[in-house]
């Protein structure tokens, strides 16, 4: 079956759910059926790549504030010696 006629046949099958819904309680039982699914797709499919590409993107962020960090203490460490050479000595 090409896409073009499984698109067509879910198309067909929510068409047919919704002429059976007859009241409001049916709307909110298939309402609470799809956030449930939603619920569970971005569990199972969007949280795991989420979580990988947040762990990457802290590491990288770790990695450049240990860069910053180094920076300023070479800064400091370099203005102590400059100062303490400028310094009169006794």
């Amino acid at each position: 079956m090409g896409q073009f006629e499984e698109f067509g046949k879910r198309i067909d099958e929510e068409v047919a759910r919704l002429k059976r819904m007859k009241n409001f309680e049916d709307f909110g039982k298939r309402v609470d059926e799809e956030l449930s699914r939603i619920k569970a797709f971005v569990k199972e499919d969007v949280a795991p790549g989420t979580e990988k590409r947040t762990a990457q993107f802290l590491r990288e962020v770790s990695e450049k504030l240990s860069e910053a960090a180094s920076w300023i203490e070479e800064r400091k460490a370099a203005r102590k010696s400059k100062k303490s050479a400028n310094s009169p000595k006794p």
